[in-house]
């Protein structure tokens, strides 16, 4: 079944896609919380990982085990968010009477939002997303909406909202990368 879906995917099939997701995300959620324990940070690259197989679906290889295919790019994607955490220790709170806990970008968002001068710099990152982008993060992070109930309020299939979530976070991320470069820390 997976196989056929995957051989409509690479064709373009936008149900397919869909379907694949849909009957893959529990397995690869179940999968994914094992290797990063960041619940958040999982969905995420699992929304991410489509959104590459959909946007790279004409060059998709011919895969004779689709799960173990999602699976193994799902592990590669996961640990090299991890290493780029390890890079950057602001990534990680410490706080000395709990375990070390991993931020997830809300998280992100809210504490860099704690300094003056960081939140000004932030709103000016922000603005560089387009005003569809920026609806979306601020529906998903800041109101807690999930992709399905952000794409019913914004009359949008649930792929647009995932490819626009992904880009906005690549953008982000990249000028997260230069503060942390310039040297600003998270508190």
């Amino acid at each position: 079944m997976e196989g056929k879906l995957w051989q409509e995917l690479q064709n373009g099939n936008e149900e397919a896609f869909m379907k694949l997701y849909n009957q893959s995300y529990q397995v690869l959620y179940s999968f994914g919380s094992r290797v990063h324990a960041n619940s958040q940070v999982v969905k995420d690259t699992i929304h991410e990982m489509f959104c590459e197989l959909w946007d790279q679906h004409a060059r998709l290889p011919q895969v004779e085990n689709v799960r173990a295919y999602l699976f193994t790019y799902l592990k590669r994607k996961l640990l090299r968010e991890i290493t780029i955490e390890v890079k950057h220790h602001s990534f990680v709170r410490e706080d000395s009477s709990r375990p070390q806990m991993e931020l997830s970008y809300e998280d992100m968002l809210v504490n860099l939002e704690t300094d003056e001068e960081t939140r000004n710099r932030l709103r000016h990152y922000l603005q560089k997303l387009t005003p569809a982008q920026l609806q979306i993060i601020q529906m998903k992070y800041y109101e807690g909406l999930s992709y399905e109930q952000i794409a019913h309020q914004l009359q949008l299939q649930p792929r647009t909202v995932y490819n626009r979530v992904y880009e906005s976070l690549q953008l982000l991320r990249k000028y997260l990368n230069l503060l942390l470069l310039l040297g600003i820390t998270l508190p």
